[in-house]
């Protein structure tokens, strides 16, 4: 979806904000796919050999790489159903999104990334709108009916709020 926000009538997309996401599965898909390394506590049991400890990856680190790979579903239709194309891969990135997002994720997170997936800090001094061009906001959603949560994007500076639904204080 794009969002514009005060654009030109005259195809100008300055002003336009893409955003893009999905439910999540492209991302747990992935997720069964991919390892990360972690180092060993100390004291922990007999096979500590090599020191390296290994887990799944986490939802944020699924979804950046879909993004690295320029593919939203990299796993389809091998493990994720999707249907292939002959004449184009609609899954395929042509342009980069401002915010991409992921739902039923673990857990909320968030991460401003640059053109390489490398992770920016949020105290950048940048500009907010130079750094909207060059920058992707990776958000991942929990389940509401899990955790009561929302996540509200800042178009414009592309910051992140979650809000909280309490079944208490209704």
């Amino acid at each position: 979806y794009e969002v514009v926000l005060g654009g030109d009538d005259d195809g100008d997309e300055s002003g336009g904000v893409m955003v893009l996401g999905s439910d999540g599965l492209n991302v747990a898909d992935l997720r069964r796919y991919l390892v990360k390394s972690m180092p060993k506590e100390r004291g922990g049991g007999e096979d500590e050999e090599d020191g390296i400890q290994v887990g799944a990856a986490s939802c944020m680190d699924a979804l950046n790489r879909t993004l690295k790979y320029g593919h939203i579903a990299p796993t389809g239709p091998d493990s994720l159903p999707t249907f292939p194309s002959s004449e184009s891969d609609p899954f395929v990135l042509e342009c980069r999104p401002s915010v991409y997002f992921a739902g039923n994720c673990d857990d909320f997170d968030t991460r401003l990334v640059d053109a390489d997936g490398d992770e920016i800090s949020e105290d950048s001094n940048n500009a907010t709108e130079d750094r909207q061009k060059d920058v992707t906001r990776l958000v991942c959603i929990p389940s509401f009916a899990i955790t009561g949560e929302v996540v509200l994007v800042k178009l414009r500076s592309l910051e992140c709020q979650v809000v909280s639904f309490n079944d208490a204080s209704l």
